[in-house]
């Protein structure tokens, strides 16, 4: 049998508590000049959480790097509206894997004649080309957040079947990191 990728499911009040550490070492920054540019949609989630704790503005762009969970060409797909010359921002993610969508993110935003650009994800990996400045955590497991239920099943269920393991496995594995049962099974065949 194949080897299955190790998993790291983040839970709605982890997720909400790496984002309130974040803001608190981020508010050194003097953030309440800055701007957030959440990079959609994996940094929607961080960036809401953070313009609350830190009472800032939302703007976002679209990079599509994956389909399917699997990286592609970066494209941008949403493009940046407003000022943002002389500001500060935010550039935010959720996750930081290979480091390629941050680097496009950056020479997209260098266009825009912006002041600083300081980079915020959840999670980087450790073999990233480039890490955002601040993260909370490194990691190099496959990172499961809890917006993102039904594409991790259909992503997950060919790696597994590849790997030679019957789909209630990967059921149970899913149920056990914390995801409903009934979610789960929306989204999974299980003979």
């Amino acid at each position: 049998m194949n080897s299955l990728p190790e998993l790291k499911f983040v839970s709605w009040a982890e997720l909400h508590e790496m984002g309130f550490e974040l803001a608190n070492r981020l508010r050194d920054l003097r953030p309440e000049s800055c701007t957030i540019l959440s990079v959609a949609r994996g940094g929607h989630v961080l960036a809401r959480l953070l313009s609350d704790f830190l009472n800032l503005p939302i703007y976002s762009f679209s990079i599509q790097s994956y389909q399917d969970l699997q990286q592609h060409e970066l494209k941008i797909t949403q493009e940046l509206s407003g000022d943002f010359k002389g500001k500060n921002v935010l550039l935010v993610d959720e996750i930081i894997d290979s480091g390629k969508t941050l680097v496009r993110a950056l020479e997209y935003l260098s266009a825009f004649e912006i002041r600083s650009v300081t980079s915020v994800s959840l999670h980087v990996k450790p073999e990233a080309v480039m890490k955002s400045e601040f993260y909370g955590e490194e990691t190099d497991k496959w990172v499961v957040y809890p917006y993102e239920v039904r594409e991790t099943i259909q992503a997950l269920a060919p790696i597994w079947a590849s790997a030679g393991h019957p789909p209630k496995v990967l059921r149970e594995t899913l149920i056990q990191g914390g995801m409903s049962p009934a979610w789960v099974d929306q989204y999974l065949s299980v003979p």
